[in-house]
Formats: C-alpha cells, structure tokens, sequence
C-alpha cells in the first residue's frame, strides 16, 4: 500500500509540473521577448533620430530624443512591474488544487479505496482466519469467512509463493468456495512442488472434474486407485464424479466401496448411507437417465489474429461426419475466456431420439459468434476437429482459427 500512496503522489507531482511549466516558463519568455523587442525598436528610433538631426532635418532633437525615452519606459517593464508579475505567478495554485482535488477525490469515490482496506484487514488477519475456519471452526463460519481467508492466503502466497502446502490448502478452499478454475490452478502449483503429489491428485482431480475437464480427471482418480485402493478421499470424489453425470448405479457402487473400507462408527458412515438411499431413490422414480455414449473433452483456444468481442459467444457443437446438418449436440458459452475446456456427451443432444451415439463418426466445432447467435456468420470465427469415432471417450484440442 505504501508503494501506491507513493507511486500517486509521485504522479500528482508530474501533473502538477505539467500544469506549472507552460504557465510560468510562457509568461515569462512572452515578457522577455517583448522587452528585447521595444528595446531594440528604442535604438533603431534613436539612431534615425540623430541621422534627422545631422542632416538638419529635425530642429527640436533633444526634445523628440527625450519622448522616444519616455515611450521606452512606458513600455519596457519596469523593476516594479517585474516584482508584480512574480507575485501574480500564484495564478496556477487554484489549478493544482483542483487537479489534486479531483485525482484523490475520483479515485476515493470510484476507485476501489473500500476493496483495497478490506484486502489489507483480511490479510492481517491470517491466523485469526486460520484458527476460526480450519482450526477451531464454529456454527457461525460464514462465506464471507472463508472468502477473506482465501484472499489473506492467496496474498501470503503471492509474496512467498515456494509452499507447497499453501497452494494445495488454497486449492482445497476453492473447492469448497465451489471455484473450480481458482482450485485448479493453485493445485497445479503445488503438483510442481509437492514431494507427494499422489496427495495433491485427488483434490486436484476433484477441481478438474469442477471445470468440465471429466475424462483427465477420471484418468487421474484410477491412477490413485489402483496404487491405493483404500483411499477414501479419492473413492469419494470418484461418486461425485458419478452424480455429475446422473450415473446413480455407478455413485452407489462407489459409495459402497468407501463403506467396505469405513468403520461403522464413523460419523461420514451414516451421512454415506444416506447417499446411497438417495441415489437408490433416484433410480427407483425412474429419474434422469445415467449418460451413455461417448464423452468427448474437449479444450478450445483461439489464434492471436482472432478479433475480441466483449458480446461473443462460443458455440460449440458435434455434427454427424457424412450426413452434416443440425447439430446432434451442443454446448453456449457466454462471455468465453480461453483456453476453456468442456465435456460434450449425449447429455448436451439437441432432441433425445437424435444422439451422437446413433452416428459412427462425428466432428466437433467451435463457433465464436460476436452476435451471439449460431446461424449468423457475420465476423463470425471457427474451428474444427478431425474425424472422431463415436466408439470410445476422447481428449481433443481445437483452434478457432477461420474466419466465416
């Protein structure tokens, strides 16, 4: 904060200096310019005067000599009117005080003057947040809690950024704050540092699960399954997995994995119970059905040359390789900030009798449409994938790179 207060000053000085300058540098040279002028005017006078009066043509020399000098005097300033003119040189002050009164009174009514106290309160209060949220925590922990600590641990990290565990509980509260791409990003740190990063894969699975990025994450859980079968956590996130995608089976087969493995005195073992009686109900009124079919991740990216529309919104979309036509599934995405990534399956088909199972091979594309509508190419940009069989899960990359 300091180097703000200083660095603002420094910059109201600049803009003080800008405001000074011309006014008294351009006074002051107009005056002197001026003088030099009648000066030099007074000896071209005098000696045409005294020309006149060698030639006999001016009679009453002396008398016009003392008029040209009193008509200098009039005009050159005098020591008193320079004494004058230096004191009028306070002229500007009404200027600067303005200036200076606008930059700090914008800024303390439209800046972020409120955030800025609220990010140094919560970052002095680090332990103190530390101790209520994950300490000794209470009924009364709020969001707003948990966001102040998550703003007091990210500054921590950002001035001491070689903490491995401060990275992954930074990760671990996104999580919980339900910010998928926040989570994602500080676990990734603390992969690169972690000396265990089997610790790190599960959370870090959980955050990719979060942003869409489903088949990654799975790949990553069945690694930390089948180097440790018993590990809870990771049988945990693997039925949530499950519950994003309406597969209630497959979560009650995984919860009952973690019950196999679970005392039943422990206190998560009842609330899994739970769990399993829900999804149980779920599939006996017939709910919605599991998704089936092939799941493709897919990550979009554009190319520098790619205009940016504040309005654009990407479409993304899988059409049948042979026949094209309308979309057999489709994903908007308003406000996009790339590189994104999304998960397409027969969950996102755009009439239930008309899926991307029911083609052999499809292909995906990216459309960023600055109108916001699909069938309107103007200034319109897409990209597309190769051909993809509808046969197994996919990871695929594309770039909008065409202009429509």
């Amino acid at each position: 904060m300091t180097l703000f207060w200083t660095a603002s000053v420094l910059l109201t000085l600049v803009l003080v200096l800008v405001i000074i300058l011309p006014l008294t540098r351009g006074r002051a040279e107009s005056s002197h310019s001026r003088n030099q002028l009648n000066t030099e005017l007074y000896h071209q006078r005098l000696h045409e005067l005294e020309q006149d009066q060698e030639q006999g043509l001016l009679e009453e020399g002396e008398a016009a000599t003392q008029e040209l000098q009193k008509s200098l005097l009039d005009d050159v300033s005098s020591e008193n009117t320079q004494q004058k003119y230096k004191r009028s040189h306070i002229a500007w002050l009404p200027a600067v005080l303005i200036a200076i009164a606008v930059a700090y009174g914008g800024y303390w009514q439209w800046g972020a003057h409120d955030k800025v106290v609220h990010w140094q309160d919560s970052s002095s209060r680090l332990s103190e947040l530390t101790r209520k949220v994950l300490i000794d925590p209470s009924d009364d922990i709020t969001e707003q809690d948990m966001a102040d600590l998550i703003l007091a641990l990210r500054t921590k990290l950002a001035e001491d950024g070689d903490d491995a565990r401060g990275w992954l509980l930074l990760g671990r509260l996104n999580i919980e704050m339900r910010d998928g791409e926040s989570a994602r990003d500080a676990l990734e740190k603390a992969l690169k540092m972690s000396d265990n990063p089997t610790g790190v894969l599960v959370p870090y699975a959980e955050a990719l699960a979060m942003t869409g990025e489903t088949l990654r994450a799975e790949s990553l859980i069945k690694e930390v399954l089948k180097e440790d079968p018993n590990n809870l956590e990771a049988w945990s996130v693997f039925a949530f997995m499950a519950i994003q995608e309406n597969n209630f089976a497959g979560a009650i087969s995984r919860w009952e994995q973690i019950l196999q493995r679970m005392s039943p005195e422990s206190p998560r073992y009842a609330m899994i119970e739970r769990s399993i009686a829900f999804a149980q109900q779920q599939l006996a009124e017939g709910g919605q059905e599991a998704v089936t079919g092939p799941r493709y991740q897919v990550e979009v990216n554009t190319v520098t040359s790619v205009p940016y529309h504040p309005g654009a919104v990407l479409f993304i979309s899988a059409v049948d390789a042979k026949q094209g036509g309308a979309p057999l599934a489709a994903q908007r995405i308003e406000r996009p900030s790339f590189p994104l990534t999304i998960t397409l399956t027969n969950a996102d088909a755009m009439t239930p009798n008309n899926k991307m199972s029911d083609s052999e091979d499809i292909i995906i594309k990216a459309r960023l449409a600055p109108s916001g509508n699909a069938s309107d190419t103007s200034d319109a940009w897409e990209g597309t994938s190769g051909l993809l069989s509808t046969k197994e899960d996919k990871r695929i990359s594309i770039v909008i790179d065409t202009p429509l």
